[in-house]
């Protein structure tokens, strides 16, 4: 079985792109807290490391359409859907390996940071 669940914060405002066939596209990043306690996250502060995971994630259609016109940056999100891995050669020849969160849905959890409800 492939399906994730996430509950994070937009880290940047959404982008709407439309495909060739008219088709909706939007990629976005999902920042998740990793939920350490006080200790562990001062410690982590401290060193430098992250407290949070950046998924990115590609949502299609009407879903795409939703999060570009209720959410922007800040703004809290829940996201329904699966793991999709893949891969794509640079132009130096060197091979980058990709993991994405293809969107089958989401909940709207928290209230819009800007009051653009």
């Amino acid at each position: 079985m492939n399906s994730v669940n996430l509950i994070g914060r937009l880290v940047r405002d959404p982008e709407l792109k439309y495909s060739q066939s008219g088709m909706a596209i939007l990629k976005f990043t999902v920042a998740v807290d990793r939920k350490l306690s006080k200790d562990k996250r001062e410690e982590a502060e401290a060193n430098n490391q992250p407290t949070a995971d950046f998924i990115s994630c590609t949502a299609f259609g009407k879903t795409a359409e939703v999060i570009a016109n209720y959410h922007s940056k800040g703004s809290q999100i829940g996201v329904e859907g699966r793991i999709q891995t893949g891969s794509y050669e640079k132009d130096d020849g060197t091979k980058v390996y990709t993991t994405d969160v293809l969107v089958n849905s989401i909940t709207f959890v928290g209230s819009n940071n800007n009051n653009n409800n």
